[in-house]
């Protein structure tokens, strides 16, 4: 009896231990491999394998979009502007080689290579008023009768700006800024035939100076605050501008008079929210949107859709564009997947989408209608 107990009292003492050796040595080996060594930034992996394509940034095509490649590299030193947030993509009005990255808190960026190389904008005395590198920078503007005068709008030190440099970006003044703090200009336009200079800003305003920013007059303040304008580059008399909310209005002579063209492509259920604006070479405007795509022939008066391939759990539509010399190609991004159009929409392919998880801006090349950029973001 006690050779029977203790023959059990060993087996039992075996299971508990071998149990044990489970719980304590071999899952914590499996689930548990300790913290890894920290990276560090700029050193490839050890492996000797080439490191990970960006998963955000500005890339660049020059096939029309079968294959991408980065196009963010820092001229002069190692790095990339691949963190940056960047809001727009804005190319220079005379040089079709010459392209801005506008920032989210990185300031202003240019490259005059396609975007194989990238330079900031910064002004030695943004201490003493000027453009700082840090600024959030949201629209550039471009006399193109003479290309060393610029207007950049940006968001620094808590107001709106705008800035005004006469040559060449290598120095800035400003020469306006937002009555309040906390609201912001957020678009600029250079009207090269009245050489006024026009603004909008987070408080409703629309403003136009005359003589480079030294002095400005109210055209109308509206009730909701202003993100974007859009003219025509057919008629420049023909504008028009976005609220957060989603309205647009219109003016057919510089400001004289305004209407409120919602009411127009209002019926497309979610055409209000999630909006991404442009306008071709021919005046033709676009919206992307919650709804999908949606454009109008006639300033605004009639909206249709064109018959875009974009199922509905890939909406909205973030990014639209068209070529400047031929519109009928156009470019539509939903989610990370890229579309195109050869036949002015009738017809849609789809392309090999740059790394991200979401296409935020494309641009295409003014004169090489086989380059594209595209703005991808990985949130």
């Amino acid at each position: 009896m006690n050779t029977m107990n203790n023959r059990t009292t060993v087996i039992v003492f075996l299971a508990i231990f071998a149990v044990g050796i489970v719980l304590f040595v071999v899952l914590p080996f499996i689930f548990f491999r300790g913290p890894s060594e920290p990276e560090e930034p700029g050193v490839p992996p050890p492996s000797g394998e080439p490191a990970d394509v960006p998963t955000q940034g500005v890339f660049r095509s020059d096939n029309g979009g079968r294959t991408w490649d980065p196009a963010d590299a820092i001229e002069g030193r190692i790095g990339s502007i691949a963190g940056f947030r960047i809001r727009r993509l804005i190319p220079h009005p005379t040089d079709p080689d010459t392209l801005f990255a506008a920032t989210e808190s990185n300031g202003l960026w240019e490259s005059r290579s396609r975007g194989a190389l990238w330079a900031q904008i910064a002004d030695d005395e943004s201490m003493d008023g000027g453009l700082a590198p840090m600024a959030d920078v949201l629209s550039v503007a471009i006399n193109p009768d003479d290309p060393r005068e610029w207007y950049v709008a940006a968001y620094q030190d808590r107001r709106g700006r705008l800035f005004r440099s006469l040559d060449d970006g290598n120095s800035f003044t400003e020469v306006y800024r937002t009555p309040s703090e906390r609201f912001g200009v957020f678009d600029a336009y250079y009207d090269s035939d009245t050489r006024a200079v026009w603004i909008i800003t987070g408080q409703g305003g629309l403003l136009e100076s005359r003589d480079r920013g030294e002095t400005w007059r109210v055209v109308r303040w509206f009730a909701d605050g202003l993100i974007r304008m859009l003219v025509s580059p057919r008629n420049e008399a023909v504008r028009f501008l976005v609220t957060p909310e989603g309205r647009v209005f219109r003016t057919e002579d510089r400001g004289a008079s305004w209407v409120d063209i919602t009411p127009n492509f209002r019926q497309f259920s979610g055409a209000t929210a999630q909006q991404a604006w442009f306008i071709d070479s021919d005046g033709n405007l676009y919206l992307g949107s919650a709804y999908g795509l949606l454009r109008s022939r006639d300033h605004g008066d009639t909206f249709t859709a064109p018959p875009l391939i974009v199922p509905p759990e890939s909406l909205p539509v973030r990014a639209v564009a068209a070529h400047p010399a031929e519109p009928f190609r156009v470019a539509a991004a939903a989610a990370n997947q890229l579309y195109r159009s050869d036949d002015d929409g009738l017809s849609w392919s789809i392309l090999i989408s740059p790394p991200g998880s979401s296409i935020t801006d494309l641009l295409f090349h003014p004169t090489d209608r086989s380059v594209i950029f595209a703005i991808t973001t990985s949130r």
